[in-house]
């Protein structure tokens, strides 16, 4: 039964730094390695779109914040045939058990369907995430009718040896990112490599532009991958937050995208970009290089990772549950 003194109210721009605080605290209590900075919280929710003032909410007790509930719409079209409304939320486990969880997925699911007509495709998902380990997690979810429809891992490579030397292909070969010319180039090679993944929608190239300039973007660590005519045609883009590292007390180094497009895969260029990025993030002090991985990868991607070092550190469940069809 939910706590009669839970007040859901909306979420303001001061609130930032608590939401922040809450992610971690509620991470770090459920023993799952992550967690968010101011930064890469406020980069995410100021974008395009994102409206956290109108789409967010937090759970309240005599005034203190103990949990928050958003939703993000990520709009498809004719190719992907699928819309999404992406659901957040934690709950501090002080004060889970008492239905706050349910009150915030409900809440969730009410104000997903309340926009469904923002979705331009005729199916939508509402969809969430949680870490394999969470099985109250999974059991709340369960209860809404979110069913785990895909598994991802997260990898990671702490050896102490320097990454191999990337060989590139013959006639391909890679530079770094320019500003002020390579933005557009960047966006669309990010989203057409990710075209054929699973639950890919396309992001807009204002988000990504927002990206650059607020977020975690660092142009000394994109490399762009040429064909032998010059054309840009794969990326790594690798990524630190400074904040959330010394918040762990680790040097952390994400490869946040590895991407190559269709008709220059199976070279060696992927292997290629992925040794320049990990050497890329060792010589600026990271010790522990880390990436996000599709289980199912249509690509190959995830023997890729495992051959040059990465192993498997923990599973993440997407659950999705459809609102249209």
């Amino acid at each position: 039964m939910s706590d009669p003194d839970v007040e859901l109210r909306a979420f303001s721009w001061d609130d930032l730094a608590t939401v922040v605080d809450l992610i971690n605290r509620s991470d770090a209590a459920d023993g799952l390695d992550r967690g968010t900075s101011d930064q890469l919280l406020r980069a995410q929710w100021a974008s395009p779109g994102a409206d956290p003032e109108r789409h967010a909410f937090l759970a309240v007790v005599d005034s203190e914040l103990v949990g928050y509930g958003r939703i993000d719409l990520r709009a498809g079209n004719a190719q992907t045939g699928f819309s999404k409304f992406q659901c957040y939320g934690r709950v501090l486990p002080a004060w889970r058990g008492q239905g706050i969880g349910s009150r915030i997925l409900s809440e969730c699911e009410r104000r997903a369907r309340s926009r469904i007509d923002e979705a331009p495709t005729p199916t939508v998902y509402l969809e969430t995430s949680a870490d394999q380990r969470q099985k109250d997690v999974a059991e709340l979810y369960a209860a809404f009718g979110l069913q785990p429809v895909r598994y991802f891992f997260v990898m990671v490579y702490d050896a102490p040896e320097i990454p191999d030397e990337p060989q590139y292909p013959s006639g391909y070969s890679a530079r770094g990112f320019t500003a002020d010319q390579d933005e557009e180039i960047t966006w669309q090679v990010l989203n057409t490599a990710f075209e054929d993944h699973w639950g890919h929608v396309s992001f807009p190239f204002e988000s990504w532009l927002h990206w650059i300039e607020s977020g975690l973007f660092d142009p000394d660590l994109v490399f762009l991958g040429l064909s032998p005519t010059g054309d840009v045609v794969g990326e790594c883009l690798c990524l630190i937050d400074a904040e959330q590292n010394k918040w762990r007390g680790r040097e952390d180094g994400w490869i946040d995208s590895l991407g190559v497009l269709r008709g220059h895969r199976g070279r060696g260029l992927g292997r290629a970009l992925l040794l320049e990025g990990m050497r890329a993030l060792r010589r600026v002090g990271c010790t522990h290089l880390k990436l996000g991985v599709d289980a199912e990868n249509p690509t190959g991607a995830l023997g890729l990772y495992r051959s040059v070092g990465f192993q498997e550190s923990k599973t993440g469940v997407t659950f999705q549950k459809t609102l249209r069809q």
